[in-house]
């Protein structure tokens, strides 16, 4: 058994699903069926907490005025496909 666990991020999309997610500095991304990278904000979500494991829901709270120069970029679509 390893000494520390992996966490797993996951996005509950009221209209796709729950879908894995991937978590950079304020930023959630998750892979649409699709394709396409979905980008949220901490702000726009709720988070619960489960042993391992984080899980997001959007809040319908619009992101902070100064996201709209966020330049994060996403992760590659192949660190979806890990736990898929």
């Amino acid at each position: 058994m390893p000494l520390t666990e992996e966490t797993t991020y996951w996005l509950h999309h009221p209209e796709l699903g729950e879908l894995p997610a991937q978590v950079l500095i304020d930023c959630i991304f998750a892979l649409a069926p699709n394709g396409r990278i979905l980008h949220f904000h901490i702000e726009e979500m709720e988070t619960e907490n489960r042993p391992n494991e984080h899980h997001f829901s959007p809040n319908g709270d619009e992101p902070a005025p100064e996201r709209s120069r966020c330049q994060v970029i996403p992760p590659f679509v192949t660190v979806f496909s890990k736990r898929a």
